[in-house]
C-alpha cells in the first residue's frame, strides 16, 4: 500500500508503473514460449504485444480522463498524460487494443478467432499485474467491510479519503476502516483464468472461439460481481449500475456468442502443430 518506491533525477518511479512493467516483460516472454510450442511464429509476439500495449494504454488512459474530466482534469488537461501516476479503465484498453489486433489480422489475412484466441490468453496475466499495481497504489478499493481480508489503507490513501468525506472517520484518523481488497480479488481471479486460457489453448485451441468466450464470460462475471464490492468514486452510470459493469453485459453476451459459434477445425492442414 505504498505506491511510491524511489525517486531518481526528479523522476517518481511508482509501484504501479512497476508492476506493469513486470507484466508486459512476463506477457512478451510468456507469449513467445506459447508461440513456440504451438506452432507459430514467435517473432509474431514482437508485433501483436506492441499493438496491444500501445492501444490498450491509450484506450484505458482515454476513457479515464472521460471518467474523471471535471473533478482531475479540467483545471490541468496535461495532467492527462500522466501516465506513472494511475489512472486507467481496464475496458477502454481492452477494446481499443482489440480493435488494433483486428486490424492487423485483416492486414495479414488471417482468421480473426484464431488470432485473437492466440492473444486472448494474456489479457488476465496483465490485468492481474496491473491490478496488484491498483492495490498498491490504493484506487479501486472496497466498500467497508471485508471480514478477515479486510484490509486498513494508510492517511492521506484514496479510501481514506473517501471516508473522511462521507464522515465515516475523522480527518486524523491514521487509517481508513478496514475495506474489501477488490483489487487482489480481481488480481486473483484473472490468474486463475490466465491459467486455464493456457490450458485450453495447449489443449483445445482447435476449437476456434473457444478461448475468447471463455475469456469474456468468466471475466465479464468477474468484472461484475467485483463492482458491487468497490467504493471508489465511479457514479452510476444507468440504471444503477456503473459504466464498466453494462460493458460486463455486453462482453458477457459476445462470450456466449463465441462459445455458441466455437468449432473445431480440420485436423488435416489447419490445426498447429504440437
Amino acid at each position: 500500500m505504498h505506491s511510491d518506491l524511489f525517486s531518481l533525477f526528479g523522476f517518481d518511479l511508482q509501484m504501479y508503473g512497476l508492476m506493469m512493467a513486470i507484466g508486459f516483460v512476463l506477457c512478451y516472454c510468456l507469449a513467445r514460449r506459447l508461440a513456440r510450442l504451438t506452432g507459430r511464429d514467435p517473432g509474431e509476439v514482437d508485433t501483436l504485444i506492441m499493438v496491444a500495449a500501445i492501444g490498450g494504454v491509450i484506450g484505458a488512459r482515454a476513457v479515464y480522463v472521460w471518467q474523471n474530466w471535471g473533478r482531475e482534469f479540467a483545471g490541468d488537461p496535461l495532467a492527462a498524460f500522466a501516465l506513472w501516476r494511475g489512472g486507467l479503465v481496464f475496458y477502454g484498453g481492452f477494446v481499443v487494443a482489440t480493435l488494433g489486433i483486428v486490424v492487423y489480422g485483416l492486414l495479414r489475412r488471417e482468421p480473426l478467432r484464431r488470432l485473437l484466441d492466440f492473444c486472448v490468453v494474456f489479457v488476465p496475466l496483465g490485468h492481474a499485474f496491473g491490478r496488484v499495481g491498483c492495490f498498491f497504489h490504493g484506487c479501486c478499493f472496497g466498500g467497508v467491510g471485508g471480514g478477515a481480508i479486510g484490509v486498513r489503507f494508510p492517511q492521506g490513501s484514496p479510501a481514506w479519503q473517501r471516508q473522511v468525506a462521507e464522515g465515516l472517520i475523522g480527518p486524523y484518523a491514521p487509517q481508513a476502516l478496514p475495506v474489501w481488497p477488490t483489487q487482489l480479488i480481481e488480481a486473483a481471479g484473472c490468474a486463475v483464468l490466465f491459467v486455464a486460457l493456457w490450458w485450453l489453448y495447449r489443449t483445445r485451441r482447435r476449437f476456434v472461439g473457444l478461448c475468447c468466450g471463455v475469456y469474456a464470460v468468466a471475466y465479464a462475471a468477474l468484472r461484475f460481481l467485483g463492482e458491487c464490492l468497490r467504493d471508489d468514486p465511479r457514479g452510476a452510470f444507468y440504471l444503477g449500475l456503473s459504466f464498466s459493469q453494462w460493458v460486463s453485459v455486453g462482453l458477457l453476451a459476445i462470450g456466449i456468442a463465441f462459445l455458441t459459434m466455437a468449432y473445431p477445425e480440420r485436423e488435416h492442414g489447419t490445426e498447429d502443430s504440437q
